[in-house]
């Protein structure tokens, strides 16, 4: 009895180990990080932070898919206007359709974070400056490829929007404290890949 129980343990324990194996590679794929290179396109403006026509911008999203078509994640990011802000967001994702090619929407939302002390106004103001960054939004449409089973290729446009506030201190004889605030509008193209 004992060689018989012993042979069906040794028979069926890949299969248990195989199926526990099966559900743990399951829960993995619920969890997903995305990498986007954008570079947000606009006007040049010497009075705005965003002074180039061409500002690139990086961002690291990781999240959890619900189920095949939503997910939701956080993100950190690096933006390069005329001083490097550091967006902090939530960000939320629909696809569309099962399959290896499919419509994607995507929405980003958050505050992002000033490198502090950069003179941006240099024309207009001479002083002190504190850059206090500020709110940003992204909504973004396009389309997921499949690459492998384990990564996708995303590729996106989109509407980009960051608000920015200095504050510059003059260092004149007044001392005047100027509140500086741009809203920034722009194109977003972006590249993606999606690792799960």
């Amino acid at each position: 009895m004992k060689h018989i129980l012993l042979t069906c343990w040794l028979l069926l324990s890949p299969l248990v180990m195989a199926q526990e194996y099966s559900r743990k590679q399951t829960e993995i794929t619920d969890w997903y990080n995305l990498t986007q290179l954008s570079f947000l396109l606009g006007e040049e403006n010497e009075s705005s932070p965003a002074k180039s026509n061409l500002i690139p911008s990086v961002v690291v999203i990781n999240g959890f898919r619900i189920n095949d078509h939503f997910s939701m994640g956080m993100g950190l990011g690096m933006t390069a206007f005329s001083y490097v802000v550091f967006p902090v967001f939530a960000d939320l994702r629909v696809t569309f359709f099962k399959g290896n090619l499919s419509p994607v929407a995507g929405l980003k939302g958050g505050y992002s974070f000033a490198k502090n002390k950069k003179e941006i106004f240099p024309r207009e103001y001479y002083g002190d400056y504190q850059n206090t960054g500020g709110g940003m939004l992204n909504p973004e449409l396009g389309f997921k490829v499949v690459m492998t089973e384990r990564a996708d290729f995303l590729l996106t446009i989109g509407y980009y929007y960051q608000h920015l506030e200095s504050k510059i201190t003059t260092t004149n004889a007044s001392y005047m404290t100027h509140k500086r605030v741009t809203d920034i509008n722009r194109l977003s193209f972006t590249i993606g890949f999606l690792f799960k």
